[in-house]
């Protein structure tokens, strides 16, 4: 008989638009040749089409799903809407002549995690997960990602309980403080209780999983290593053919969304302070931007050769010819994105943030830079290159291969699971 595994995520990881769902999707996908395996998550209107296409991919999986969804309108609510329209453009009228537009000094601090606690989910989730286990009789309780964390306070005694640490969470927060333009007393005592309240958690979990050494040692200063169980994250090569090598002459790419600050500040900080340097030694040069992008970021730089081109689940005709920038000041964990274009044979520059846990070389997988400056040099060096650029490509996939295989990966986690229970 299987065990039975109960997975607790924020979300459906579908379709697979971040690194988290690439994670979870394809975990879950081979978790159920081994276990009995029960998934709980909200679902809303933005993700019911994601949650509907899991019910015919996961055939074998139960579903816990909490609906979260706009009810049909009736002829009230569409009154009350009207009035509501009325006042907001009232008000906005009277701003134009009563006020000035609101200016966000420090845009990193007003956006990060230093201004959000870790703390459960509303209401009816955190209630929706206790009935859930108060009724099912579960070997293993899995949670993903340390925002729903708190739930392990009414999580049953019996099952063995994991967490899943995609991101350190105060290690992101110290990384953003570092890109601050001024921290005072109240940051520093925010980030620390942060961290109190992370590391507090953490402990309380039977196993914590992560998904790179690096993570590990960080966390096994303040939590018995013996707890960690690193298991990186991977995703199946996709390609449907072999790999041809193209040349990289002048095409950037970059893949996230908007809704992530890491993303953000590194399109930020490469459109206003690498791009400028490197369009003046190649003038043709294109960037596109593969994810969901709000209307914002597109009208900011909509003069630009920049094209914003939303989520794209193929990647290999937009990969083509290209060079992918991982210009991340911020975060922790992996970026599968570059996975992803080494499966392609893409060559890749990044930061030293971006390509951690990887284990990939300056000048041997890829290239590595930390200043505006050195970013900008490395494509320029580059991108008359080709056989710089083919032998980079060749040693990453060889890396890959060898330390980061999705085969690898997916046996790790499953040697996990059975050790564990």
């Amino acid at each position: 008989m299987k065990r039975r595994i109960l997975i607790i995520s924020p979300r459906p990881p579908y379709p697979l638009f971040s690194g988290g769902n690439h994670a979870q999707f394809h975990f879950i996908g081979e978790l159920l040749k081994e276990m009995d395996v029960s998934v709980c998550f909200e679902v809303d209107d933005q993700s019911y089409s994601g949650y509907s296409e899991l019910l015919k991919l996961w055939e074998g999986v139960t579903f816990y799903p909490l609906f979260n969804l706009k009810q049909k309108k009736t002829i009230l609510d569409f009154y009350r809407w009207t009035k509501c329209i009325i006042r907001n453009i009232k008000g906005r009228i009277l701003s134009i002549f009563q006020s000035r537009p609101v200016k966000i000094e420090d845009p990193i601090k007003y956006e990060s995690f230093i201004n959000m606690p870790i703390f459960p989910q509303k209401a009816p989730f955190v209630n929706h997960v206790a009935d859930i286990v108060s009724k099912n009789q579960f070997d293993v309780i899995q949670i993903d990602f340390i925002s729903l964390a708190p739930l392990i306070y009414i999580l049953p005694e019996e099952p063995i309980k994991i967490l899943v640490h995609h991101e350190i969470r105060y290690i992101r927060i110290k990384r953003e403080m570092d890109l601050f333009k001024k921290t005072d007393a109240f940051d520093l005592c925010r980030f620390r209780a942060i961290k109190d309240e992370e590391i507090l958690l953490l402990r309380k979990f039977n196993k914590i999983i992560t998904l790179t050494e690096k993570d590990k040692e960080i966390l096994s200063l303040d939590i018995p290593s013996e707890k960690i169980y690193v298991s990186p994250a991977s995703i199946p090569v996709l390609k449907t053919g072999p790999v041809t090598f193209i040349p990289f002459k002048n095409k950037l790419v970059f893949i996230g969304s908007s809704g992530h600050l890491p993303n953000t500040d590194g399109i930020d900080w490469f459109i206003n302070e690498i791009l400028p340097a490197v369009e003046k030694e190649i003038p043709d040069i294109k960037l596109e931007i593969i994810g969901r992008w709000e209307s914002d970021y597109k009208k900011r730089y909509q003069k630009r050769d920049i094209v914003f081109s939303g989520f794209i689940e193929n990647l290999e005709t937009v990969f083509s010819s290209s060079l992918l920038i991982v210009p991340i000041r911020i975060g922790s964990g992996m970026r599968l994105k570059i996975i992803e274009a080494v499966n392609l044979g893409v060559p890749f520059i990044t930061t030293t943030i971006g390509v951690e846990g990887l284990n990939f070389e300056n000048n041997k997988e890829c290239i590595i830079a930390d200043s505006a400056e050195d970013f900008g040099k490395g494509i320029c060096s580059i991108a008359n290159q080709e056989s710089r650029q083919k032998q980079m490509t060749v040693n990453a996939s060889t890396k890959l291969d060898t330390e980061f295989s999705f085969k690898s990966a997916i046996k790790k986690r499953l040697d996990f699971y059975n050790l564990t229970t």
